[in-house]
């Protein structure tokens, strides 16, 4: 039985089950993926943005802080659950050399750090991150294995 590949695009957020192969590139963005091992169920956000003062009326991944969010109730999950739930934060790279750093970090700086934030306030553990640095990379989440994968790949000059 062949896979179904899902790609999961910029601002995006989505949830796959069974034979379903969630699938994001990322660079400066962060993508947080879902692991609900008990239910089957996994969920991909590809984020552009760390915050926004507004948040979004229907799920988005535009702001991390909206993803993860929405993420979660696509999943149908409460608070209770998750424990339960694992999840893999990826991306967040600077991929273009800035003129000058704002006071407050690169912007793929600022994505991971929320990601990471908001995943330890909701009581989610994160059994892998591989952010920041230069290169880009793809995440990828086997729905079937409940696995996941980080593909790193260099920036042109």
């Amino acid at each position: 039985m062949n896979n179904q590949d899902l790609h999961v695009k910029m601002c995006e957020v989505r949830t796959g089950s069974g034979r379903q192969v969630l699938r994001t590139t990322l660079g400066s963005c962060v993508g947080i993926g879902l692991l609900w091992r008990g239910r089957d169920l996994c969920g991909l956000a590809h984020c552009l943005l760390p915050e926004s003062a507004l948040r979004a009326p229907a799920p988005s991944a535009k702001y991390v802080t909206d993803a993860l969010p929405s993420l979660l109730q696509l999943m149908g999950a409460a608070h209770a659950d998750h424990a339960e739930i694992e999840a893999v934060v990826a991306g967040g790279a600077c991929m273009v050399q800035p003129v000058r750093v704002a006071p407050y970090g690169l912007i793929g700086e600022q994505n991971a750090r929320m990601a990471q934030r908001l995943l330890a306030e909701a009581g989610i553990r994160v059994i892998h991150a591989d952010t920041g640095g230069t290169h880009g990379r793809q995440l990828s989440i086997d729905c079937h294995a409940q696995q996941f994968a980080v593909r790193t790949f260099e920036r042109f000059h």
